[in-house]
């Protein structure tokens, strides 16, 4: 090819018996019917493939589809991968039931480009060929297809076949792909077969990104591993392969009796297959209303399930649109939000055939949320926009404080890894958004849990009233511990989450944390007026008591507190600093400490050295105070231990 035009696949559709596969091979010189049973039957049974080149150095794959109405699984496996279609209806029968329901599923897929080939017109009058074309149109009208050029042919007498290739030349110009062209490579498999000297070889037509030789992939949903040993597009060996093209692949690792259609080729890891997704759906007219749980067959790329389907939010009436959960039995599916899909019930609707509806997928990891849920609702609202940036912004606040890995949400999105790190900066840019490290010394953007701000606020506010709370059920506390703040938030907060909303909250000024304490910043502690006289006494008792203090329980029930009541206050009375704590859990006054530091001091100035009955009788007290307020001075760095003996710290003594 001479021009640079994205890989384009053209699929046919239309009634049994219209003439496709004979039009494909006029128009390619390919019978796309290889089967024996095709042959035989004169009709297609599996999908064909072939190449066509149209003016203007155009070229398209083409696959042909069979129309009977057994075969619409097959014929949706095949028209998954379609970016345009040739519909195909005879000039001597006109418009047929499976004509509407192949155009129906062309709606619901979204293919919106196509050109109508009227065929067999040799064997009928102008008359004839006019009134099918406006039975055509009237087919048409309404759907995506409305306006496609029809063109008169004759696949036997080869006529009308320049301007057919004019006409589909004109809609591929310009045309881009409706298959995602970005995000991981996806290949649903619609033929698998053995290839001497070779081996295991599958086909379908690639999607997202693309497939090299060399490259290890894995096959979804069984999740086996393999190698591409070799790559082909219509015949011609590549080692490299573009997404939008038909493409046999090569592989090597894996037997043939271990794949089949409906299996997906991908990047290992790029997909989590699920068996609970979100859509928006579109319900066919003359379809039973939607109102409940429905049996469906459900058709999504080249694979096949049962499913049950039910509404989110109201019920879906025939020919309207709504939001539904899928429920797959059985094997789970390889999509992403973007897919298209098809529902089909098990009788015939009022507008023939079995499809009652399709649309897209939305979400391939839906909370367990009830489905009258209005937020499940509001969220899917959100994501059928298809908008990056709000997209996962919504994925991130609907994960909470528990946050969100950048990982996830690729593999969610299916968005390119590139395009997730540039919307997350820009979220965290303008506020919306922020990264905090999923563990110690994580740094990378793609080490880091998300959490939405809306959620960081929510956090903080929690974290804000746990502090007031506590303030007033403890005025005399300075603050309340990380720990005890921790453990007053919701359990799926991680320890890093809090850590990053409490340096958020010091960052605002609103709180003040001084080593282990955490406390508001215009938090100071109050005494009503009994605490102010308990305190008040407490400390006129220190005073007198000198270094002789009475032992705390007995302290207490003198004062007629109870124990945790007068720790509370003595500690109170420490921070204020007139109070001082020894070991051995005495409280003395901190004027009579500071006096007996004084002393201690300038005798080891003198003589060196305290040995501990000097130091009993330089206390003047009792060995039940004289030890604890010994290891005291040891605590405050004016003494050091050295055996039996106490002597002046150097760095104390160059201090003077």
């Amino acid at each position: 090819m001479e021009r640079a035009t994205p890989s384009l696949v053209l699929g046919t559709a239309g009634h049994i018996d219209h003439g496709k596969t004979a039009l494909v091979c006029a128009l390619t010189g390919v019978d796309t019917d290889r089967l024996p049973e095709e042959k035989a039957r004169g009709i297609t049974i599996d999908l064909g493939f072939a190449a066509l080149d149209l003016p203007g150095d155009l070229r398209v794959s083409v696959v042909d589809v069979p129309g009977h109405e057994r075969l619409v699984r097959t014929m949706v496996s095949g028209a998954s991968g379609f970016d345009l279609v040739l519909l195909v209806v005879a000039a001597d029968e006109g418009v047929m039931p499976q004509t509407r329901e192949h155009v129906a599923i062309c709606d619901l897929l979204g293919i919106e480009r196509g050109v109508v080939a009227l065929t067999k017109c040799d064997l009928v009058d102008e008359e004839m060929r006019e009134l099918a074309a406006e039975d055509v149109r009237d087919l048409l009208a309404g759907s995506a297809l409305a306006g496609s050029a029809i063109v008169p042919v004759s696949s036997v007498e080869e006529t009308g076949l320049d301007a057919l290739r004019a006409a589909l030349a004109e809609t591929v110009d310009g045309a881009s792909g409706r298959t995602p062209r970005s995000g991981p490579p996806r290949l649903a498999i619609d033929r698998v077969f053995a290839m001497r000297g070779f081996g295991t070889v599958v086909t379908g037509t690639l999607v997202g990104s693309a497939l090299q030789t060399g490259d290890a992939v894995e096959i979804l949903p069984g999740g086996r591993r393999a190698r591409i040993r070799g790559l082909q597009s219509h015949g011609v060996a590549s080692d490299r392969v573009e997404p939008g093209a038909r493409c046999a692949v090569n592989l090597q690792g894996v037997e043939v009796a271990e794949l089949s259609r409906g299996e997906v080729v991908t990047a290992p890891g790029a997909l989590a297959p699920t068996d609970t997704f979100d859509v928006e759906l579109s319900w066919l007219p003359g379809a039973p209303d939607l109102l409940d749980f429905a049996a469906i067959e459900l058709l999504a790329g080249t694979a096949e399930r049962r499913a049950r389907l039910a509404p989110i939010g109201s019920g879906v009436s025939a020919g309207d649109r709504g939001f539904a959960r899928i429920h797959v039995d059985g094997e789970p599916l390889a999509l992403l939000p973007g897919d298209r899909f098809i529902a089909r019930g098990f009788a015939r609707t009022e507008a023939g055939g079995a499809t009652v509806g399709g649309g897209v997928v939305l979400d391939v990891a839906p909370p367990r949320r009830r489905r009258s849920d209005p937020a499940l609702s509001r969220d899917l609202e959100i994501f059928a926009r298809r908008e990056p940036a709000a997209d996962l912004l919504q994925r991130i606040l609907r994960t909470g404080l528990s946050g969100v890995a950048r990982a996830r949400l690729v593999r969610e999105t299916g968005l390119p890894e590139a395009q997730v790190d540039a919307e997350l900066d820009a979220l965290r840019v303008e506020g919306s958004a922020e990264p905090v490290a999923e563990g110690a010394g994580a740094g990378a953007i793609g080490d880091r849990l998300w959490v939405a701000v809306e959620t960081w606020r929510q956090l903080e506010d929690r974290m804000l009233a746990a502090l007031a709370e506590y303030h007033e059920k403890e005025p005399l506390r300075p603050g309340m511990s990380r720990g005890a703040l921790r453990g007053r938030l919701p359990e799926n907060v991680r320890a890093e989450t809090a850590e990053r909303a409490l340096a958020r909250l010091e960052e605002r000024d609103a709180v003040r944390v001084e080593g282990d304490l955490v406390r508001l910043r215009e938090h100071a502690p109050r005494l009503d007026p009994e605490t102010q006289a308990a305190v008040e006494r407490i400390a006129a008792e220190a005073r007198a008591a000198g270094l002789e203090p009475p032992a705390p329980r007995e302290w207490a029930k003198r004062l007629g507190l109870d124990t945790d009541r007068f720790r509370d206050l003595v500690a109170h009375l420490e921070r204020e600093e007139q109070l001082v704590r020894a070991p051995g859990d005495l409280w003395f006054d901190s004027r009579a400490v500071d006096d007996l530091r004084d002393r201690v001091v300038a005798h080891l100035r003198e003589h060196g050295e305290l040995d501990t009955p000097s130091y009993k009788r330089l206390i003047g007290t009792s060995r039940r105070v004289a030890v604890p307020l010994m290891e005291l001075l040891d605590e405050l760095h004016v003494t050091r231990r050295r055996g039996n003996v106490r002597i002046l710290r150097r760095d104390r003594d160059r201090s003077q």
